[in-house]
Formats: structure tokens, C-alpha cells, sequence
């Protein structure tokens, strides 16, 4: 009996741990079944290719051309030396009517203004008419004194002096026009620069009455910085150009002379520059100069290829379809281009200008088609 039991304890435990090999060996195959395959090492270094990203870009050649350096400097248009005539009368008058104003242009012979002898100028006229009266009645009677013997031939000749003297000076002033009204008439064409008096007004002899300046007598007087002057010269070339009115044509000019010393209104020094008498700049006119300091055939590039990096320069060019980095020393420079430095580059070769910010050496470009 005993060994009866003890056969079916024995029984029962081998049938469990068959039972449990079976299962355990089932669910493992199962897990192997359902696992994804991953690929060996051999496939991932050999089989799978990765994608490189491409920049797109525009490109310049770069070219030989000629590069400027210009000096801007601005000024106003002023009446040259020697131009400007001033009108006056040497005696005392009073203005009737005015027909000048500033700014008008006006021919030689018109009429400028019409005046009257002053108060001061009468008086002087009526002196002169009194004294010569009162020295031709002397004479006349020292004269008759001589024939009758009662007077010397000195004497005679004294008063006949002061007869003739005071004959001129009367002469002279009727001659001027004092004992009647007058008009006053530009003496060149031109144009009237300022107009000092007013109807009504009574001026003193030799006083300004009005300036004008003699057509196409201008010039202009430019202001440039003290550390630019030893970089000009006198007879140097200007372009002199409006600048309120961009659609006019500059005109060239030449520089006149240059101040030795500092302008203490603008702090710059003063520049004087004649242009052609054609040219239609108006007195007081704000102009714009440009004179060249030097020019030089050389390698160009549109300024937008050229990036600043630490303490020099560098530009990108485009060869196989990749970005090569370049150093370069950049030399004249104007609004468009710069003047490349480089024993590496020559004319032709493809500059980046457009998208080389993001750019690194040797990255995949290609060239932007246009729009």
C-alpha cells in the first residue's frame, strides 16, 4: 500500500514538471516569434545611405572693373568774388518807387528804381546856384574895378578862380541829375541778389541801394572735413549736383581754392568750386559735391558676397556644388562692390550673395533659379 502511494506521488510530480517544460518552452517560442528583426552591424554601416541638406543660393562672378574712392561734401551756391556790383548815388536821395526784388533776374539798362533829390541834396543844389551867382557878380565887378585901374591883375584872377570853380561844382551836380527825379538803372544783367531800401526811404550819398550779381557769376562753397584736406588739390574735379532736385544732371566743376582755416559755424573747412556759367543752380541753393581721391582697375564682387568673421573677412565660392570658405582682404569699397584681396581667387570664379549667412565650408549648395 505504501509503495502504491508513494509510486503515484512520484507520477504526479514528474507529470507537473513536464507540464511546466512544455509551457515555459512554448510561450519562448512565441516571444521570439512576435520580436522585431533588427538589422546586424554589416547592414547598418553598409546598406543604409543619409540624407545631405542642400542650400539654395545666388551666385556673382567675380570680375575686373574699376573702383572709385569719392569724398561727398555739401554747400550752398554764393556769388563769386568780384561778381557781385553794388549800386549807390553820391548824394542824398529819397526812394519814389522801387522796381527790383530780390531773387529777379534783370537785364543791363532796365529800370531798377526812380528816385528824388533828398533834403540834404536841394539844399546843397541851391548853395551851389547862390555861389555861383555871388562869384560871377565878383568877378564880373572885379573886372570893371581892373579896367578903371582900381584893382590888380592878381585880384582879377583870384575871383575869375572862384567864378569857375563854383560854375563846376554847380555843372556837376546838374550833370548828376540832383535838381530832378531820377532813375536808377542796372549797369550789368544779372541777378538782384538783396534789394537794401524801401519806398520812402531817404538815403544818405553812397549808401547801398541794391546788389546785384552778374549772370552765371556763381560758385559754390562746400564744407569737408580738416583730415580730408591734404587729399585735395586746387584745379581738382567736382561733380556738383542738386540736392533737392535728384532728376537734375550734376555738372563738373573745379575747385577754386581751399580755406586754411576752420569755418566756425560748420567746423568744417571751407571749399570754393567754379562750375560752367550754364549751369542752373539758384543763389543760396543747397548742393551736393563729389570729388574722387582715387581710382583703380582691380577685382570686384557685389558687397553682399563679403562677410565679416572675427577680425577679417571671408567670402563663399560655389565649385562642385559645394561652398568652399575664403579668407580675404577687402580694399576699396563703393554702395555696390569691394575690392577683393586674394592670391586664391581669380575672375569667373562664383561668389555666394544671396544665402551665404547660414552657410558652413564645404556644405551642398545649388544655385537659385530666377524668378
Amino acid at each position: 500500500m505504501k509503495h502504491t502511494m508513494l509510486f503515484v506521488i512520484i507520477s504526479a510530480c514528474i507529470a507537473t514538471v513536464s507540464g511546466y517544460l512544455l509551457f515555459f518552452h512554448s510561450q519562448k517560442k512565441t516571444v521570439e516569434n512576435e520580436s522585431p528583426s533588427f538589422p546586424s552591424a554589416s547592414m547598418v554601416t553598409g546598406d543604409i545611405s543619409t540624407s545631405e541638406p542642400v542650400a539654395a543660393v545666388k551666385v556673382a562672378p567675380l570680375a575686373k572693373g574699376t573702383l572709385t574712392e569719392d569724398i561727398v561734401v555739401y554747400g550752398t551756391v554764393v556769388p563769386a568774388p568780384g561778381a557781385v556790383q553794388t549800386i549807390s548815388e553820391p548824394f542824398e536821395i529819397q526812394i519814389r518807387r522801387i522796381f527790383a526784388t530780390a531773387g529777379q533776374k534783370v537785364a543791363m539798362g532796365e529800370v531798377l528804381f526812380e528816385i528824388d533829390p533828398g533834403p540834404n541834396t536841394s539844399l546843397q543844389l541851391e548853395q551851389a546856384m547862390n555861389n555861383y551867382g555871388l562869384a560871377k557878380e565878383t568877378y564880373s565887378n572885379m573886372q570893371q574895378r581892373f579896367d578903371l585901374k582900381l584893382a590888380t591883375i592878381q585880384q582879377v584872377l583870384q575871383t575869375k578862380q572862384a567864378f569857375e570853380d563854383a560854375r563846376l561844382r554847380l555843372e556837376n551836380l546838374k550833370q548828376r541829375g540832383i535838381r530832378e527825379k531820377k532813375q536808377v538803372v542796372a549797369d550789368v544783367g544779372g541777378l538782384v541778389n538783396t534789394v537794401y531800401v524801401r519806398e520812402g526811404d531817404i538815403v544818405s550819398a553812397s549808401m547801398p541801394l541794391v546788389e546785384i550779381v552778374a549772370q552765371g557769376r556763381f560758385e559754390a562753397r562746400l564744407g569737408v572735413e580738416p583730415e580730408d584736406i591734404n587729399r585735395l588739390t586746387v584745379h581738382q574735379p567736382v561733380c556738383i549736383s542738386s540736392v533737392y532736385m535728384q532728376s537734375s544732371r550734376g555738372v563738373t566743376g573745379w575747385i577754386r581754392a581751399i580755406s586754411k582755416s576752420v569755418n566756425p559755424v560748420t567746423r568744417l573747412v571751407d571749399l570754393f568750386v567754379v562750375f560752367p556759367s550754364t549751369a542752373e543752380f539758384l543763389p543760396g541753393e543747397y548742393v551736393q559735391g563729389k570729388i574722387t581721391i582715387s581710382s583703380k582697375e582691380t577685382l570686384i564682387v557685389p558687397r553682399t558676397a563679403v562677410l565679416p568673421e572675427d577680425d577679417h573677412y571671408v567670402l563663399f565660392t560655389m565649385k562642385d556644388g559645394r561652398a568652399w570658405k575664403q579668407s580675404v582682404h577687402v580694399g576699396l569699397e563703393t554702395d555696390k562692390d569691394v575690392e577683393i584681396l586674394s592670391a586664391i581667387l581669380q575672375p569667373g570664379d562664383l561668389a555666394v550673395v544671396l544665402g551665404n549667412y547660414e552657410l558652413q565650408d564645404g556644405m551642398k549648395i545649388k544655385e537659385e533659379e530666377s524668378q
